[in-house]
C-alpha cells in the first residue's frame, strides 16, 4: 500500500512504522502527493501525535500549511456566515454541500479538511436572487472556471470560491437524472440546520452518500484520499442510518459504489461499516487496490484518466455524441497546462506513458466492476 495512505489511515502503529522506513527520497515523493491532495495539515497532526521523524524542512512545511489552511477555514467560515445571513433575508434557501456540510460541526477540525471552494445547492427558481446577492457581497465569476453541467459558472471573492449547484451527481442519461431529481427531492426534506446560520445540510446519512458517489462515481477516485478523511469523520461523529443509506444507494444506482468505497475506508482507517448483508462477495484485493492507486495518480491527468471511464459508463452507440460533448469542454486538470491539447488530446498522450497505461487500465477495470449486477 501507498505510505501515504497508510500515513492518512487510523492504524498509527503501523504508520509510525512505516514513517520510520523512509528515506529522504522517500519523503521527497510523499510530500509531493500530499501536496497535490491538500494532505500536509492533516500529516503535520498525524507526525506530531505519532513522534514521527520528519526531516526538518518537510516539517516545518507541513507546519505552515496547517496554520495556513485553519487561517483560510476561518476565512470561509465567516464568509459562508454572510451569505448565509445575505440569503436568509432574501429568502433564498441554500445547502452547503460535501466537506462544507460537517467540518464546521464538530466532526473534524476545519484545518485538517481544506477546501478548494464551497458548494452550495439552490432551487432552480433562487438562480438569479442567489446570484445577485454574491455580486453584492463582492463576488465576481471566476474566470478559470469552465462550463459544468451541476452548476453555475464559480464566483470568488478573494480566496472564497462559491459553487451554486443545481445538481450534484453526474448522471449519464436521463433515467439517472431523474433518479438524481428524486434523491435531491427527498434529501431537501431530511436536511437540517448547518452550523452556520442561514444554511443547511443534508443529514449526515445523505451526506455520507453524496461524498461517496461524489469520489467513486464522478471522480473514479482520482479526487484524492480526503475521502478516507470524510468517511471516518462522518461515522465517528454523527449517527449515520445505515438503513437509509443502502436503500437511498439502491435508488440511485450506487449500492457497488458505497461497497467499494466504505471496504475501502474499512481496510485503510478501520471504518466502522453497518453492511446489512450488502459486503460484495466478488470485492477483493485487486479492486482495492486499483482504487488506492487512483485515489493518488497524479492530479494534472486527472481528466485523462477519467476521459475513458466515462465513454464505459455507456452504451457504445453514444460514444461519438459524448466524445463531441466532451471536446467542447475544457479538460478539468494540469493535462492541458502541461502539454496544451485538449482532454482528448492529453488523454491519448499520457496513454502512450507506462503510468498512464496503468492507471487508465486501473481506472476501467473498476468502472467494469461497478457496472455488474
Amino acid at each position: 500500500m501507498n505510505p501515504v495512505l497508510t500515513l492518512v489511515g487510523s492504524d498509527k502503529a503501523r504508520a509510525a512504522e512505516v514513517a520510520a522506513g523512509l528515506d529522504a527520497s522517500a519523503w521527497a515523493a510523499l510530500d509531493r502527493q500530499a501536496g497535490q491532495h491538500r494532505l500536509r495539515p492533516l500529516l503535520h497532526v498525524r507526525a506530531v501525535e505519532g513522534r514521527w521523524l520528519v526531516p526538518p524542512d518537510l516539517a516545518r512545511e507541513w507546519q505552515e500549511s496547517h496554520r495556513r489552511s485553519a487561517r483560510r477555514a476561518l476565512g470561509q467560515k465567516a464568509t459562508l456566515a454572510r451569505i448565509g445571513k445575505s440569503f436568509a433575508q432574501a429568502g433564498v434557501t441554500a445547502a452547503v454541500l460535501k466537506g462544507g456540510a460537517f467540518v464546521w460541526s464538530g466532526a473534524i477540525d476545519p484545518a485538517l479538511r481544506p477546501m478548494r471552494d464551497l458548494d452550495l445547492l439552490i432551487g432552480s427558481a433562487d438562480v438569479e436572487a442567489a446570484t445577485e446577492l454574491l455580486a453584492a457581497l463582492g463576488f465576481v465569476v471566476d474566470p478559470q472556471s469552465g462550463p459544468s453541467d451541476k452548476h453555475l459558472p464559480a464566483m470568488i471573492n478573494g480566496r472564497t470560491i462559491i459553487e451554486l449547484h443545481l445538481r450534484i451527481f453526474d448522471t449519464q442519461d436521463a433515467a439517472a437524472a431523474e433518479r438524481e431529481a428524486a434523491f435531491i427531492a427527498r434529501a431537501w426534506r431530511r436536511a437540517v440546520a448547518a452550523q452556520v446560520q442561514g444554511m443547511q445540510m443534508f443529514c449526515p446519512t445523505d451526506t455520507l452518500l453524496h461524498v461517496i458517489m461524489h469520489s467513486v462515481l464522478d471522480h473514479q477516485f482520482n479526487n484524492g484520499p480526503l475521502l478516507l478523511v470524510d468517511m471516518p469523520a462522518l461515522v465517528a461523529s454523527h449517527a449515520v442510518d445505515w438503513t437509509l443509506l443502502w436503500r437511498e444507494a439502491e435508488l440511485v444506482d450506487a449500492t457497488r459504489a458505497c461497497q467499494l468505497a466504505l471496504a475501502l475506508g474499512e481496510k485503510l482507517c478501520g471504518l466502522a461499516v453497518d453492511w446489512q448483508g450488502r459486503r460484495p462477495l466478488d470485492l477483493g484485493e485487486r479492486e482495492l487496490g486499483q482504487a488506492a492507486r487512483l485515489m493518488l495518480a497524479d492530479a494534472a491527468y486527472r481528466s485523462a484518466i477519467g476521459w475513458p471511464v466515462q465513454l464505459l459508463r455507456i452504451a457504445p452507440h453514444r460514444w461519438p455524441a459524448q466524445v463531441a460533448a466532451m471536446l467542447r469542454r475544457r479538460s478539468d486538470g494540469g493535462g492541458v497546462a502541461r502539454t496544451g491539447q485538449s482532454g482528448l488530446g492529453a488523454s491519448l498522450s499520457y496513454a502512450l506513458q507506462a503510468e498512464g497505461r496503468a492507471r487508465i487500465g486501473d481506472a476501467a477495470r473498476l468502472s467494469l466492476w461497478l457496472q455488474r449486477r
